[in-house]
């Protein structure tokens, strides 16, 4: 019993990484219906961006958070505003290939940069374990998960206090009645755009953290992040946490369990197969709302 434990807790650090980055992708689909792939290259850079202002120049640790977040949400309102507001009136379908094609250009430029290789983390949280009732914890995981609940309860407060927010919110239910209603719904798509950068950003520096920041990793969180936001529905906040953190038990079970008797792999293997079991029995996700329209 303790060693399933073990691999749970251990799968929810890891799985609140992968509810960081769906919530990301799950902003920008809310307002906008455009599942953004571009997400997975502004979780590298804003690793990079930390990288650059707190090791390289020096920069006192607040002031790197504040210039990273400054930074990331400027990438983001340039691609809002250069390459995805063109495509306003046109398919969702070229919209999506677009996120595809950003994030192709950011990988390369992201390769160039690391030159294959990986940058030197510096180490800002609390290294060391804690073994509350025989488990073994990650103070540095465990900090990574509260970085993770306390981002989805600022976003959550808000989209529910704000007039910014429940704008936002509007807009993501109709376009055409909030822009009736008086919502500039260009300007919406704008700050979600930068919203969604920061939030991918806070998870790039805290995947970080956690595996280093090497040329593979936006790619490996990305996947991982789409996953668990199409299990939580692609339009549901609380849904995207949940499916993060149940896919980082789901792969942290199999690895423990099955790794040992078919090899390696397994945890890669898991969070896909998980994915289709889910689409299989509930396509719209555990939360999402089941659409259905009339031809």
């Amino acid at each position: 019993m303790t060693e399933l434990l073990q691999y749970v807790v251990t799968g929810l650090m890891t799985g609140g990484l992968y509810a960081m980055v769906g919530l990301s992708i799950v902003l920008v689909y809310k307002a906008t219906e455009v599942v953004s792939l571009a997400h997975g290259e502004l979780l590298g850079f804003g690793a990079l961006f930390f990288w650059l202002f707190f090791v390289a120049l020096g920069l006192p640790l607040w002031l790197s958070i504040l210039v990273m977040l400054a930074c990331s949400a400027l990438l983001g309102l340039i691609i809002e505003r250069f390459a995805m507001r063109p495509l306003i009136g046109q398919s969702l379908f070229s919209a999506f290939f677009m996120t595809v094609a950003i994030y192709l250009m950011l990988d390369g430029i992201f390769a160039l940069i690391l030159k294959g290789g990986a940058v030197g983390w510096p180490a800002f949280l609390p290294a060391g374990n804690i073994y509350p009732g025989g488990i073994r914890i990650s103070l540095s995981s465990l900090a990574t998960l509260g970085i993770c609940l306390s981002l989805f309860g600022i976003l959550a407060a808000f989209f529910k206090y704000t007039k910014i927010g429940l704008g936002m919110r509007a807009t993501a239910e109709d376009h055409q009645l909030s822009q009736s209603a008086g919502i500039n719904v260009k300007w919406v798509f704008l700050a979600i755009w930068a919203i969604s950068a920061m939030a991918a950003a806070i998870a790039g520096v805290s995947a970080g953290n956690v595996m280093g920041v090497h040329y593979y990793l936006p790619f490996f969180i990305l996947m991982k992040g789409l996953v668990a936001a199409l299990f939580g529905g692609l339009d549901s906040i609380p849904g995207v946490l949940l499916g993060g953190l149940i896919l980082g038990a789901v792969e942290s079970i199999a690895a423990g369990y099955l790794a040992p008797i078919v090899g390696g792999g397994v945890q890669e293997v898991a969070a896909f197969v998980f994915l289709l079991v889910i689409l299989i029995v509930r396509p719209h996700g555990l939360f999402g709302l089941a659409r259905i329209e009339r031809i």
